[in-house]
C-alpha cells in the first residue's frame, strides 16, 4: 500500500528534490506522484509558495499551471560521508507490495483451472477458465490443452499484476559514492 505524505512540510522538501534534481517540470499533479501526496495537498503547498512569492506561477495555453522556482539548478546529490548515503530523484520513494507470484498463480492453476486468476485478482477470467476447461474435459484431450492455457494466462495476469504495482509506486533509490 502507498504511504501518502500529508504534511506541508514534508511535501515541500519532496518538491526542492524535484525541482533540484529533475528537469521535470514543477506542476501539481507532478509534485503528486513524486511526494507523494493528493493532488489537493500538492497544489496547495505550490499555491501556498506562489502566494509567498517563493514561485511564480504561469497557466498555459491548455489550462496548466506550472510553477517556475527562480535561480532553480540541477544539483548532484551529496557527497556521502561514510559508506552509502540515500538520496532521491525521480524514482521510487516506496516500495511496492509484493505482487502475486506468477509461479504460484500457474501452480494453483494447476491444480484447480482458474484458481491461479482468482490469486491475482481477476475473478471474471478465474469464473470463464474454470467453466471453459471444465466444458473442454468433456471432450477430454481440448480439456487438458485448455488448462494448460489456463496455467500460462494465470501466470501471464500475475505478472501484468506486478508490473502495474511497481510502475505506480515509489522507492528510495541508493546512491553509492
Amino acid at each position: 500500500m502507498l504511504h501518502r505524505i500529508t504534511d506541508a512540510g514534508d511535501i515541500e522538501r519532496r518538491l526542492l528534490e524535484l525541482a533540484h534534481t529533475t528537469d521535470a517540470r514543477l506542476t501539481a499533479p507532478a509534485l503528486a506522484f513524486f511526494a507523494p501526496c493528493s493532488l489537493d495537498d500538492a497544489t496547495r503547498v505550490l499555491d501556498d509558495l506562489a502566494a509567498r512569492d517563493r514561485l511564480d506561477m504561469e497557466v498555459e495555453d491548455d489550462g496548466t499551471i506550472v510553477y517556475h522556482m527562480r535561480g532553480r539548478q540541477k544539483l548532484a546529490p551529496p557527497a556521502p560521508a561514510a559508506g552509502p548515503s540515500m538520496t532521491s530523484a525521480l524514482v521510487p520513494a516506496i516500495r511496492p507490495e509484493s505482487g502475486p507470484s506468477p509461479l504460484v498463480a500457474a501452480a494453483l492453476s494447476a491444480v484447480v483451472p482458474g484458481a491461479g486468476h482468482l490469486y491475482a485478482g481477476r475473478i471474471g477470467a478465474a469464473v470463464l477458465w474454470f467453466i471453459v476447461v471444465g466444458l473442454g474435459y468433456a471432450l477430454i484431450l481440448p480439456g487438458l490443452v485448455l488448462h494448460l492455457f489456463s496455467m500460462v494466462s494465470a501466470a501471464s495476469a500475475a505478472r501484468r499484476v506486478e508490473a502495474g504495482r511497481a510502475r505506480f509506486h515509489l522507492a528510495p533509490a541508493r546512491m553509492h559514492g
